[in-house]
């Protein structure tokens, strides 16, 4: 009885440490949702209940039609989506490339892969910024003098052009983990299932759609979960790209979070900020569980 005691001992620090990182930080930002208060002067707050989450969904501050909170919902949504989009099919299809036998150096180009990952997102969004530049970028000057294109394209001064930067940008740094992740998981195939497979005449497509990709479904949907929620709290690179502009076409949540707690302080302030992220949290965890069992069933 003793022994089976013993290891929940070992649990201790770790439950300390979950309370004092984790659990603290989340009921401070649950108490000062219920407050109006700002960062300026947060001791001096006025208790309002609820009236922060109702501002979420009616204070209209750009668009007439719906909510600010709701309006930067909607475009994360949209723009999580092509993200993950992105990242998991080029992942997986360069995954595929980097464990093929037949690639000369794939050692070499599996090395290079971990260079995006490696590089902090902060400064890799610097470097894109750098390179879009609409005046001396290099993408700009290769289009230019290759006679693809006859003015500078505005990579990040469109509204449209802005948004599709933006999570193209996001997809190339969280590539190299999808890829990693991919291959692991192509390790675990049995290649006697390919080797019965060619015996029946089966060709390279064939195999990948009967075996890879029923096998892969675990990975798959795991992967694709973890990134969801990555990229839907991805700050970084938004803000360094374009600080949620051009006319707020890259405004996603987290930015409005931001924009809301320490911009806006005519209409914001820390409370609704905490109300922002509380409901953030709640539909994050909303749609994992949904994915989960929606992967629990696909996989049984």
């Amino acid at each position: 009885m003793l022994k089976k005691k013993i290891p929940i001992w070992y649990l201790i620090p770790l439950i300390i440490a979950f309370l004092v990182f984790l659990g603290y930080p989340l009921y401070k930002v649950v108490e000062i949702s219920f407050y109006k208060a700002s960062f300026l002067n947060p001791k001096m707050k006025t208790f309002v209940g609820f009236e922060n989450y109702k501002w979420l969904f009616t204070f209209k501050l750009f668009n007439p039609k719906i909510s600010y909170f709701l309006s930067a919902f909607i475009r994360s949504i949209t723009w999580v989506f092509f993200s993950v989009l992105i990242k998991v099919v080029i992942g997986f299809l360069a995954a595929l490339v980097l464990e093929s036998k037949y690639l000369i150096g794939r050692r070499i180009y599996r090395s290079l892969l971990i260079i995006p990952w490696a590089i902090p997102w902060a400064m890799a969004a610097m470097m894109w910024a750098w390179t879009l530049n609409g005046q001396f970028g290099i993408i700009n000057s290769l289009l230019l003098h290759l006679h693809i294109t006859n003015s500078p394209h505005p990579f990040l001064s469109t509204p449209t052009s802005a948004f599709i930067t933006t999570f193209i940008v996001d997809a190339w740094v969280g590539l190299p983990f999808m890829v990693i992740m991919f291959i692991s998981g192509l390790q675990s195939i049995s290649e006697s299932l390919y080797e019965a497979a060619r015996l029946d005449g089966a060709s390279r497509v064939r195999q990948v759609i009967s075996i890879t990709i029923p096998l892969m479904k675990p990975v798959l949907f795991t992967v694709s979960l973890l990134s969801m929620v990555w990229t839907f709290n991805s700050f970084d690179i938004i803000w360094v790209l374009t600080q949620g502009g051009p006319l707020r076409a890259t405004e996603t949540l987290p930015i409005a979070i931001y924009n809301t707690s320490f911009r806006m302080l005519r209409f914001g302030g820390i409370g609704k900020a905490s109300a922002m992220t509380l409901v953030q949290v709640a539909l994050i965890t909303f749609i994992s569980i949904f994915y989960i069992k929606t992967m629990n069933k696909e996989v049984a």
